[in-house]
């Protein structure tokens, strides 16, 4: 019978109690996997067991070479069977298993041989496997690196990598989970998200995170000690590589729970996006944020005059609405707030006039919580009815989002009184810049706003962030609002503080028209006010009358067609001057020279084809010396003195 102190030096291990404790098959000399007992019953003459989940027959080949024994083989039985012997580890007892029958007594489960569940590959950016993480059950995992002749259960100088990495270098613009373990990140991926994780034997290093650098990431950390522990050393390595780094701990997560068992509750990818958006930016604890210590970007007027090259105002609506703002629209309930503005978006989509305007013809982008998809196409219907339109002439140019009854919010104030934007006013960001519409219509106020409206740092927070996108996108937002009873009696149309009219460029305001008594003559007229307007002229109104499902107006501020055949003659104008100087025949700017410009184009046939005369070119040709589109420039000998007209 081998004794103890044989299987020790053998093994290069040591004596504890009944048994030796030795290094493992593949094992560094420091292990302490292996457990080998002497047995006067079994049949090499010993048990043996892997505390690692190293394989039985592996062991016991292991232990047998190391003892100078010969290669097991099954014992023949009389019926031609092998029998093959199983061994309980720690109890040298046998399973004796032939065709006919299996006998064994009861083992200890703890002690049992572990089954494989699951292989993970580490693979090289090409696709090489690296090395490989083997999951068994009872729950314990090894790892092991292919050789020639098979596997090291070793990494060797195999450089740790991260897990599905040819995946994270073939999206380098997605945002990345990090999370604990293997199964986890498999589960990530199958819903669409791009995620990682190291294998248990290593550690996070800026080596191994590097192809992580300049990415956004999400650490996730399993609901227990060891594993926020984890996820806070992968967050503190990844702060100096990424972008930027958010530590989320899931909410309602059980104890020891992880983003498989907040999938399995029920909560989707949507939700699980909108958690770790709402988690702070992680700074390692032994620092605080860097403060911000760039100069301040003062801008360079160096190359600016006047005159020459003074960007000109953009407008959505001329002299109403400027672009890259914000406006305020407000009225009594069920005074026609949404259909005016839904009848401004169809004017822009489709380059109609509003109210006796042009607005300017791009997409219109609708936000709205008050009304349901039904409500909006009838309403839709009617405008595009009253333009003699259809839904197909604005299918590319209309973008609706209806939330009513939903949760519509796109700015909260915190507990500081700060106001922060929600996933949704992101993903509305993101829209919004990727559309480009000339009108984002908001619908209403108090639906998108969840702060206080009597607290002017926040409305003027909650304005500047509706800014924000409006820039982005070069557009501009009207926000739909109810005036409180304060605004209806005062007819200032406000509510809350003065902070909405102080922080928008622009505000109107709807009303019924009521007579010195407050009668109300006519429930078909509106009034529409414009309270404000930083960049054009105020104290202006329009009258409409509601008709056929739209308002139309009944004393606009200008005629339509005039603007219309003025835009004509303009653009008319400026075709003709380029075409003529490109055949040499120079026209003049004076009225009694032979080549008046004026004379010259109303004679073409395109000014026939228009209805244009000599007057409209004049007039035009004034608008764009004013507009500064067209110049005087002397040719020809400078004795002569003589000049032409050019566009600039």
């Amino acid at each position: 019978m081998l004794t103890l102190a044989q299987i020790a030096q053998a093994l290069g291990g040591r004596i504890s109690g009944s048994q030796v404790v030795a290094p493992g098959p593949g094992h560094s000399p420091a292990d302490s996997s292996l457990t080998v007992k002497p047995s006067s019953t079994a049949e090499d003459g010993f048990v043996v067991y892997s505390h690692a989940g190293d394989e039985f027959g592996e062991c016991r080949d292991y232990v047998r070479a190391k003892l100078g024994l010969p290669p097991w083989q099954p014992k023949r039985t009389s019926n031609g069977h092998a029998d093959l012997r199983l061994v309980d580890t720690m109890n040298d007892a046998a399973i004796s298993e032939t065709s006919d029958m299996v006998t064994a007594p009861a083992p200890d489960q703890d002690l049992l041989p572990k089954h494989l569940v699951a292989t993970y590959p580490y693979v090289s950016g090409d696709g090489e496997v690296l090395y490989e993480v083997l999951r068994y059950d009872p729950k314990s995992f090894r790892q092991r690196r292919p050789i020639p002749d098979g596997y090291a259960y070793t990494l060797g100088d195999v450089q740790p990598v991260l897990y599905r990495l040819p995946e994270l270098l073939a999206f380098p613009d997605a945002t990345i989970f990090v999370v604990e373990g293997e199964k986890d990140t498999d589960r990530l991926h199958a819903i669409g998200l791009t995620a990682t994780t190291i294998s248990g034997s290593t550690t996070w290093t800026p080596a191994v995170a590097e192809p992580l650098r300049g990415r956004h990431v999400f650490v996730l950390a399993d609901n227990d000690k060891s594993g926020i522990a984890k996820a806070e050393k992968a967050a503190e390595v990844l702060h100096a590589i990424a972008a930027s780094v958010r530590l989320v701990l899931l909410p309602g997560l059980p104890p020891r729970g992880d983003v498989s068992d907040y999938l399995d509750a029920g909560n989707t990818k949507e939700q699980l996006q909108d958690a770790c958006l709402r988690a702070p930016l992680f700074y390692p604890k032994a620092t605080t944020p860097p403060p911000v210590m760039e100069p301040l970007p003062f801008v360079d007027i160096s190359s600016w005059r006047v005159g020459d090259g003074v960007p000109p105002r953009e407008w959505g609506v001329l002299d109403l609405f400027p672009r890259r703002n914000v406006a305020l629209l407000s009225g009594e309930g069920a005074v026609g707030k949404t259909l005016l503005l839904l009848q401004l978006g169809v004017a822009h989509a489709i380059g109609r006039d509003w109210l006796g305007t042009l607005p300017e013809p791009g997409p219109f982008l609708y936000f709205g919580a008050e009304d349901d998809t039904d409500e909006i196409h009838r309403r839709l219907a009617d405008i595009l009815n009253h333009y003699g339109a259809d839904f197909p002439d604005v299918d590319d140019k209309l973008h609706l989002l209806t939330f009513a009854g939903e949760d519509a919010v796109l700015g909260h104030a915190d507990r500081a009184g700060l106001v922060k934007p929600t996933p949704l006013f992101e993903r509305l960001m993101t829209a919004a810049t990727a559309i480009k519409p000339v009108l984002i219509g908001i619908d209403t106020s108090a639906d998108v706003f969840a702060g206080n409206e009597n607290d002017r740092s926040q409305v003027r927070q909650f304005v500047a962030m509706l800014r924000k996108m409006t820039i982005q996108a070069n557009a501009y937002a009207i926000v739909n609002s109810h005036p409180s009873l304060t605004g209806i009696n005062t007819g200032s149309g406000l509510s809350g503080s003065t902070g909405w009219h102080n922080s928008v460029r622009a505000r109107a305001y709807l009303t019924t028209v009521k007579t010195d008594k407050d009668d109300e003559p006519d429930p078909t007229l509106r009034r529409l006010e414009f309270k404000k307007n930083n960049y054009g002229p105020v104290a202006r109104s329009i009258d409409l009358r509601w008709k056929n499902g739209v308002y139309v107006p009944v004393g606009g501020i200008g005629s339509v067609d005039k603007m219309v055949k003025e835009q004509t003659a303009d653009s008319l104008f400026m075709a003709l001057l380029n075409r003529f100087n490109h055949q040499g025949r120079n026209v003049s700017e004076k009225a009694a020279s032979k080549n008046y410009s004026p004379t010259a184009f109303a004679k073409e046939a395109e000014a026939k084809k228009y209805g244009l005369r000599k007057p409209d070119f004049d007039a035009a040709m004034r608008r764009l010396f004013a507009a500064s589109q067209i110049a005087v420039e002397p040719y020809g000998p400078p004795c002569r003195g003589t000049t032409r007209l050019v566009t600039r």
